[in-house]
């Protein structure tokens, strides 16, 4: 089955959780306090300084109608009922490469263009609105105080990867503000973070730290 995950990226709001949903914001577990010293520039920095990992946020109630609604958008994308930008199928050619793009409230330019533009956010292009369902985990990544209020996700890229696919290593545009929220569906990843990634093979790779994300 493939995976879904979700990055958010944004601006702007925020309050307290509502009284009723004091009690599964209760259960919310999270970590904070990863470490991993590593020499940059000739200082020892603290790699994964900002790095938090929250748990509990979604029932798996909740996230299978959040799959279930991007497998939906997945269909509209092959048939072509989606605006031009939001639903990208690239050619399979190789492991790790693979691997579906849904993009929703901005249009993000991976690679120089036919028309010429450079990698980064398009601003006179547009895509298709965040769907209701993402906008409620949004509200509620807020709510919770997973995500900062002065930084409300404006946009979501949805990636939906066959077994064996993934995110080669990278550093995200920084046409998007900061932090970033990663989601991940369906199944456990890895996650690497470093100074220096090693690519070993097709879709395999190395990094001086490795974090498990769990489902949800």
């Amino acid at each position: 089955m493939s995976d879904v995950g979700g990055k958010l990226s944004g601006l702007s709001g925020g309050s307290d959780p509502p009284a009723g949903e004091l009690g599964a914001f209760s259960k919310v577990k999270r970590k904070k306090d990863f470490k991993r010293i590593e020499r940059v520039n000739g200082r020892w920095i603290n790699v994964l300084q900002g790095l938090e990992l929250h748990t509990g946020i979604l029932t798996p109630e909740e996230q299978t109608k959040i799959v279930d609604c991007i497998f939906r958008f997945q269909e509209k994308g092959r048939r072509g009922l989606l605006r031009e930008r939001t639903y990208s199928e690239p050619r399979k050619w190789m492991r790790g490469k693979g691997r579906v793009t849904i993009q929703f409230g901005c249009c993000y330019n991976y690679a120089r263009d036919k028309q010429g533009n450079p990698p980064g956010i398009i601003r006179d292009e547009e895509v298709d609105p965040i769907p209701p369902l993402l906008k409620m985990m949004i509200k509620r990544m807020v709510e919770w105080h997973v995500l900062p209020h002065t930084c409300i996700p404006n946009s979501c890229i949805v990636n939906i990867y066959d077994k064996d696919d993934c995110i080669p290593p990278h550093i995200d545009h920084h046409d998007f503000l900061r932090p970033f929220s990663t989601v991940s569906f369906l199944s456990e990843c890895r996650i690497l973070f470093g100074t220096e990634l090693k690519v070993l093979g097709p879709g395999d790779f190395s990094g001086s730290s490795a974090i498990s994300l769990p489902t949800g």
